[in-house]
């Protein structure tokens, strides 16, 4: 009953107004009644869905269980080598893959790497080694060879060289002609500057001079003659960007498969002042599988050169720098477990000249293989050796 007034009311106050509107504009009326009848409509039905509306809804329908599919990616085929060193090191090939991936991807993201001066986005990849017991004794030097080389043939790399005997150090010229037709000889196109011994002594003396000349080149090769030498005057800045020059023999008939072999190893600073040691094994711009496999490759060379071998690593992890560390291996072995000799000490002899108190007028000099030379002060060319045990 209600509904049936209320309907009733609606239509004559509809009808009033259409009447009104018909009287005083009698050509819009149509407009306006349509729109009217619209809305009219549009009531009744709303009334209409109301009553039959049903209050009782359906139960729901059993949700179904849904499982997370674990996102497996494609299996990596490696070679027979390094599955039976990652069996041998019981490191996955593939989970070292994956967290090369990671490690590039996160440090490319990082927005400290992307507002430097220069658009190149290539950076050094390390492995961070802990070892389980530090050694005593002296640092050292070792190269690991790696299956893949960190340099291409557009790296910068400087030859140092020792002057060629009966030619003066003046004449700067002679020397680097030599070592260059040499070179053509042998066709090695990999050098890209040629430098004597005499010029990287007296052009290079501060530590400023030093840090130019290492920021220039990506690595550095010396002639085993003078390798020596040259290294003591490099300095702590050599040390510090990991490019301290690599012995080579400039001798040899294949010059350039040696050059080639030598530039596949990476240097590897043992030190005996803690458990942290660092190694590049490749840079950003190298394809995923080289990397891993320079990884398992650095592996095996700790098993030969490390202090203790790979039974004395605690654990190890990829690291780049403004990046993160992310662990590869990790040994819960007791330190008691570890057995390695220890590193003697090394003694360095080296030659002592003084004046000698029995003889007037006398000097000495003791070289270090025991032999000694005794000589008068004002005349030093006639020297009387004495060799003694």
């Amino acid at each position: 009953m209600l509904k049936s007034a209320l309907l009733a009311k609606l239509q004559k106050s509809q009808q009033k107004k259409h009447d009104l509107v018909k009287q005083k504009f009698p050509k819009s009326a149509t407009k306006i009644v349509t729109k009217q009848h619209k809305k009219k409509s549009e009531k009744v039905a709303s009334f209409n869905a109301f009553d039959e509306k049903i209050v009782t809804k359906p139960p729901p329908k059993s949700a179904k269980l849904r499982t997370r599919r674990k996102s497996t990616a494609p299996p990596v085929d490696f070679d027979d080598e390094i599955r039976d060193l990652g069996a041998k090191f019981r490191v996955d090939p593939s989970a070292v893959r994956q967290g090369v991936q990671g490690l590039i991807k996160f440090t490319l993201e990082n927005p400290k790497l992307q507002n430097r001066l220069f658009d190149d986005d290539q950076f050094p990849i390390f492995l961070q080694i802990n070892s389980i017991k530090v050694a005593k004794g002296h640092p050292k030097i070792v190269r690991i060879p790696l299956k893949h080389s960190m340099y291409t043939p557009d790296s910068e790399i400087c030859l140092i060289v020792p002057d060629v005997k009966g030619v003066p150090n003046k004449n700067h010229d002679e020397h680097l002609e030599h070592y260059e037709k040499l070179l053509r000889q042998k066709e090695v196109t990999c050098i890209k500057k040629v430098m004597t011994f005499h010029e990287f002594r007296t052009e290079y003396e501060t530590y400023e001079l030093r840090k130019r000349l290492v920021e220039l080149y990506d690595v550095f090769l010396v002639d085993g003659k003078i390798s020596g030498k040259t290294v003591k005057k490099c300095g702590k800045i050599f040390y510090q960007k990991r490019k301290i020059p690599t012995s080579i023999k400039l001798q040899v008939t294949k010059l350039k498969e040696h050059i080639e072999t030598t530039l596949k190893k990476t240097p590897l600073y043992l030190h005996t002042k803690g458990d942290s040691f660092v190694v590049q094994i490749g840079h950003s711009k190298m394809q995923l599988d080289e990397l891993v496999e320079n990884c398992f490759y650095v592996f095996n060379g700790l098993e030969k050169d490390f202090y203790g071998g790979f039974g004395n690593v605690r654990s190890v992890n990829l690291y780049a720098h403004r990046g993160l560390t992310i662990p590869i291996y990790t040994t819960l072995k007791n330190q008691n477990e570890v057995e390695f000799s220890e590193v003697e000490e090394k003694t360095v002899v080296e030659t002592v000249s003084g004046e000698l108190s029995t003889r007037l007028n006398s000097g000495v000099t003791v070289e270090p293989t025991g032999e000694v030379t005794v000589y008068k002060l004002n005349e030093k060319n006639k020297r009387k050796k004495i060799n003694t045990k």
